[in-house]
């Protein structure tokens, strides 16, 4: 499994959003920066956001994978990209992904 799946992708507390039927449009409220999202964008987004706790990269991927016909392997790269140039900017943030591990 590709290692950059193994992180938790959370919006930051200062993203705002509304969409349209191009997309959407994200506001950064602290640095008063506005962002166009194409309609891809946007789905991400919208799994991002839908999330409030986080959600982890490969449940981003398989959430998304139905919405696109594409291979796998090209929709991980897509969207760890996309994550990357949103984490760049500070729309959103990461955390290393930790799986709970049941007591008996």
């Amino acid at each position: 499994m590709n290692a950059e799946l193994n992180f938790i992708w959370k919006v930051s507390d200062s993203a705002r959003s509304t969409y349209t039927e191009d997309g959407a449009v994200v506001l950064d409220i602290q640095k008063g920066q506005c962002y166009g999202l194409n309609i891809v964008a946007a789905k991400i987004w919208r799994s991002l956001e839908s999330n409030e706790s986080g959600i982890a990269s490969r449940d981003l991927v398989n959430a998304l994978q139905t919405a696109f016909n594409v291979p796998r392997k090209e929709l991980e790269a897509d969207i760890t990209e996309h994550l990357e140039k949103l984490e760049k900017i500070g729309l959103v943030h990461r955390s290393e992904f930790r799986q709970a591990h049941a007591s008996s």
